[in-house]
């Protein structure tokens, strides 16, 4: 009697075992694993190398006890999606009241040249490209005589095939004109006629007003994204009202100055407190964008002022307040103002180094800004924009942001259809 019995009590455990294994693999196979940034797939990479996990063990074990009983579909997983490269043109207008001829050539080009991305002029907290409600008196001149809303209606447009990102500019001469004590001032004194101090930023009314108008924005407008730019403090911001909260920050009695007397403005304790102030405050601004889930970048600096090599790049500095690795522990992106053919200039190869530089910070989190102004000339030319692409791109660089397009000749044109125009239809 038992040698009958017996055989069927085997089976009987065999088949629970066999389908106790396939309700465990059984979630495995039926959905794939959440999509990691490149930061957060290398750390997992190194926990799963360093201490494997319990529930792996275990699985691994249960699979080769039911193996010998019944096959078991090997596991399998999805690819990590690659985000596409952004191709982004930054299309701005010399005269707005006159530009909706120009629109549809615009659009026209830059379907052709293969952008994806569309980053359209807010404008100002004082002078805007649409009508914000109940702020009239800060609609630019533009809106005022033609009663057009422009952001409104390029939104709507480009929206239909593209990324939408709404640029928003910090400079402020008419409230610096109305409020001259809030001015930032420089390392040398000087008081600038453009950008507010620090602490009028991170603690005054203008401050207030921009994240008022990046709320306004965020809500009422068809945008993927906004980008705030003209945000550079290096050689401003050293004003009374911004000397109070770096000695709170550093518990110090002064700046810190070289040995004749002036404002080391370079000191890194300067970068590291600035730093923190804009860090507190464009905290508010990304919440405020990830309410209505668009995303919000941040123009940064790109430094070359310990030399033009791979090196020298890699000893990045707070000097503008926007240290890289801060900044994105909050923005979506930040955006690399690489205008090679200002200032100081820099070869074009040398994108190929910024590009291996950029790329520890996250390829996709960055975008690579190809300013299009010259330095003998109103431009670079339709060359050096091809070298500059090419050289960022064998560097590892993805997305590009070309600006602006009142520049863009048609050769530039034909530069961007070779490198990433859409084929034409046999």
């Amino acid at each position: 009697m038992i040698r009958k019995v017996y055989p069927v009590i085997v089976s009987f455990l065999l088949l629970t075992i066999s389908c106790q294994a396939s309700a465990v693999t059984a979630p495995m196979l039926n959905h794939a694993p959440p999509l990691l940034t490149p930061e957060a797939t290398e750390a997992a990479t190194a926990s799963s190398i360093s201490a494997p996990s319990t529930i792996t063990a275990t699985s691994r074990s249960t699979s080769t006890a039911a193996s010998t009983l019944t096959p078991v579909p090997t596991p399998t997983t999805s690819p990590t999606a690659v985000p596409a490269p952004i191709h982004a043109m930054r299309l701005d207008f010399t005269n707005y009241e006159a530009s909706r001829a120009e629109v549809a050539r615009d659009e026209q080009l830059m379907r052709a040249a293969g952008i994806n991305m569309v980053n359209l002029g807010a404008g100002r907290v004082e002078w805007t490209y649409f009508k914000w409600a109940g702020h009239e008196a800060n609609w630019s001149n533009d809106v005022k005589d033609t009663g057009i809303d422009f952001l409104a209606e390029d939104s709507t447009r480009f929206k239909q095939w593209a990324q939408v990102d709404a640029v928003i500019d910090v400079l402020s001469p008419n409230y610096i004109r109305a409020h001259p004590d809030k001015a930032a001032v420089s390392f040398g004194g000087v008081r600038s006629t453009d950008l507010v101090s620090t602490a009028e930023l991170t603690h005054g009314q203008f401050g207030q007003d921009l994240l008022a108008m990046i709320d306004y924005v965020a809500a009422n407008y068809p945008v993927d994204s906004i980008s705030i730019t003209e945000l550079f403090y290096h050689s401003d911001g050293f004003g009374p009202d911004d000397k109070a909260l770096y000695l709170a920050y550093t518990s110090r009695q002064d700046w810190p100055r070289l040995t004749d007397g002036t404002i080391d403005h370079n000191d890194v304790s300067i970068g590291n407190w600035r730093t923190h102030e804009l860090d507190v405050y464009l905290d508010q601004a990304v919440a405020i964008a990830h309410k209505y889930d668009k995303q919000l970048f941040l123009d940064v600096g790109l430094s070359t002022d310990f030399g033009t090599t791979l090196e020298a790049l890699e000893r990045v500095t707070n000097e503008h307040g926007t240290n890289y690795n801060v900044v994105l522990e909050h923005m979506d992106k930040i955006v690399i103002w690489g205008y090679f053919a200002l200032d100081e200039g820099f070869p074009t190869g040398f994108f190929q180094d910024i590009g291996q530089f950029l790329g520890k910070f996250g390829r996709d989190r960055v975008i690579l800004s190809i300013g299009l102004w010259g330095r003998s000339a109103p431009s670079i030319s339709a060359n050096d924009l091809e070298n500059a692409i090419l050289a960022s791109q064998a560097g590892g660089t993805m997305n590009f942001w070309i600006t602006p397009i009142t520049l863009m000749s048609a050769a530039d044109w034909q530069v961007l259809d070779k490198l990433w125009g859409i084929p034409s239809s046999p």
